[in-house]
Parts: structure tokens; sequence; C-alpha cells
């Protein structure tokens, strides 16, 4: 299956604009010596750069096997934060348990994307030619339709619990990270009852630190994954 290159074109802007807007979080959150979830916003940054590569050559660059090397690492390093996400008890965690597993799917697919756009490219001789030309191009197809199903399963989680993410306000009123995506209720993992006393005028203000849009970022890159993974079968 072959797909259409201005669709590429658009996911690939999305990706850059996602990338950049990780990017305005990491310097924001460090100016305004806030917490946030860091390494899920610097890998968003290199992800939404690698993804935007793939869709459309011309904007590609790195060494070969430069980006499966990073990915790889961000893999593994998701992996250690899962296993201890896990074992935290419920009590002391106020957010989705099994958050960073949503990134070690990410990394993991992002390495078998870079592997078969490699060998393709190599195949053919050139720079490659972009999404668009990589139909059946996947080596372990059952495996990229997990990776797939996987990633848009988490997109559909995410998009059903966008309004129960908490506001930036509520977590700075709780010491909790201000652009983690932590949960307002509707559960046990929960911000703290102290969070009413949050001046809910700055409750209401937009913020590039907004776990919600944080979000959307996850969204659109599962999203834009799970296309591109797709494509390959």
């Amino acid at each position: 299956m072959g797909g259409q290159t201005w669709i590429a074109d658009i996911l690939a802007a999305v990706m850059l604009a996602t990338a950049g807007y990780c990017l305005s979080r990491l310097v924001i959150s460090w100016r305004r010596r806030r917490s946030t979830d860091r390494p899920v916003d610097g890998v968003h940054v290199v992800m939404g750069v690698a993804m935007a590569g793939m869709l459309v050559p011309g904007l590609r660059f790195f060494w070969t096997g430069g980006w499966e090397i990073i990915f790889g690492a961000g893999a593994l390093s998701f992996t250690w934060l899962a296993m201890r996400e896990l074992r935290t008890p419920k009590s002391v965690c106020n957010r989705p348990r099994h958050h960073h597993l949503q990134h070690v799917l990410a990394c993991a697919a992002m390495v078998y994307m870079l592997a078969a756009v490699t060998t393709i490219a190599a195949h053919a001789g050139s720079g490659g030619s972009g999404m668009s030309g990589m139909g059946g191009g996947a080596h372990f197809p059952t495996l990229a339709l997990v990776l797939a199903l996987g990633l848009l399963g988490y997109v559909v989680w995410t998009a059903d619990r966008l309004t129960s993410f908490a506001p930036v306000a509520a977590l700075a009123g709780a010491g909790a990270p201000v652009g983690d995506l932590v949960l307002a209720g509707g559960g046990s993992e929960t911000v703290p009852a102290s969070t009413a006393a949050a001046d809910p005028a700055e409750a209401r203000r937009p913020s590039p630190l907004s776990p919600r849009l944080a979000a959307c970022c996850e969204i659109a890159m599962g999203v834009t994954m799970g296309y591109m993974l797709i494509l390959m079968l």
C-alpha cells in the first residue's frame, strides 16, 4: 500500500510543530523552574524530527543508524522507568501507572521503522523515497501490526481521558510535576484535595506546560506512527 504525498507532507509538518512545542516546554520549564516530565518532552523532540525525515526525505538528516541508537537507548531508559513506576504503590502514584510503557512502545516502533527505512533505501540505491514508497516494506509484518495496534490503542485511551488530566494551576498547588500527565480525578490516582485552593483564574489561563497539551502531542505522534506502520504492511 502506498501513501499519498500530501498526507506525508501534512503529517511531517505536524511532527515538526510537535517537536517545536515540546522543545518550548523544555525551555519554559527550565526558565520557570517548573518540574515536568523532561525525558518524555526530550524524546518527543527527536521523535518528531526523525518522523518528519521519514515522511519527507528532504527533511532527513543525521548519520545512518544514529536515530536507531538514540531510540534504542530511549526504549531501555523508559523500560527502567516503567518498571520503577509499576513497583510504586498506588497511594503515592499520581499519574497512570503504565505511563512510561507507552513510550517504550513508541521508541520500539521508531527503531523498527527506521531500520525498515534504512534497508529499503539501501536496496533502492538512493536516499529513500519517503513513506509513500514503502508499501510492503515491513520485514516482520505481524510485529508492525502489533506495534500499530498498540500505539493506536494508547491514542484511544489517551483521548478518552483527555479531560481528566489536571490543569497546570492544580498541579502547581499540589506540588506535582506541572507538565506531567497527572490525573485530576476519577480513580485512585488523583491530585490531592489541597488543589482546591488553587486560583480558579490561573487554572483557566492557557499554559504551554499544560498536561492536556502534552497528551495531545502523544495523540498526534501515536496516530502518525500508526499510519506509518500500517503503510509498511
